[in-house]
């Protein structure tokens, strides 16, 4: 029903109302006419009734329509907020870990295998205390657009926190998923941000665990196991990746 609302627009949905407005105005006054045996012509009692409401309905359906926009939009963007991450517009923590409880819920993927990997922005602070914030988060912007476009569909990817991401792959092999990780560092390692005419780059450690989803629990265990392929990775030098099979 609001979908319906939305493609009106508000223009034809005030039309619409006052249209109403007049019919309803109209039967009005010709029934009260007609019970208290007013003496008026039905021409009179039409006219006096549609003037009235062709005056008042629009004004007052234009505001009240216009508050009805403003809040549409309101709504959708404290939802939108609630889910996404503001900077970056992949899912929030929250959101992410909600998604994958569900996913992991549902009895069709019982015994499914799937991947979990953890994100790191190497050395991310040195680029924030060299070239600022603003630079730092259009890092960041740049990053998440690479993971969205390289992560293969179904995906479900989030920002855990500063520079810290999060990348599920439902139904994927050790195989595509070392394939992806190795295609993430090789990309972020080719890519330069320009920022007041300085090529600015970086790279990106990954942790990846491979789980199977026996219980709703493990996805605390295959981020923990991701949690330990990451340190090793960081350990190994950094801008790599690194898998642990539990």
């Amino acid at each position: 029903m609001r979908a319906r609302l939305q493609r009106l627009g508000r223009v034809k949905l005030v039309c619409i109302i006052t249209i109403f407005a007049v019919i309803l105005a109209s039967s009005s006054n010709l029934f009260i006419s007609e019970l208290f045996n007013f003496q008026t012509t039905f021409f009179e009692d039409v006219l006096r009734s549609s003037l009235s409401a062709i005056f008042v309905a629009p004004l007052l359906s234009w505001h009240l329509v216009g508050i009805f926009y403003k809040l549409d939009v309101l709504e959708k963007n404290m939802s939108r907020l609630a889910k996404m991450d503001d900077l970056t517009s992949v899912c929030n923590r929250r959101f992410f870990y909600i998604q994958i409880e569900d996913w992991l819920g549902t009895e069709s993927n019982r015994n499914a295998v799937y991947a979990f990997f953890v994100l790191d922005m190497d050395l991310f602070k040195g680029i924030n205390d060299r070239y600022g914030h603003l630079c730092g988060d259009k890092v960041l912007v740049e990053f998440s657009d690479i993971l969205r476009k390289l992560s293969p569909s179904p995906n479900i990817v989030g920002r855990l926190g500063g520079e810290e991401f999060a990348v599920f792959l439902p139904n994927v092999s050790q195989e595509k998923a070392e394939m992806l990780a190795a295609s993430i560092c090789q990309t972020i390692r080719d890519s330069e941000i320009d920022y007041d005419g300085e090529k600015v780059s970086c790279s990106v450690s990954i942790g990846v665990s491979i789980n199977i989803n026996r219980q709703k629990s493990t996805i605390e265990n295959a981020f923990k196991y991701a949690d330990l392929a990451l340190y090793d990775a960081k350990e190994s030098g950094r801008d790599c990746y690194r898998v642990y099979l539990p």
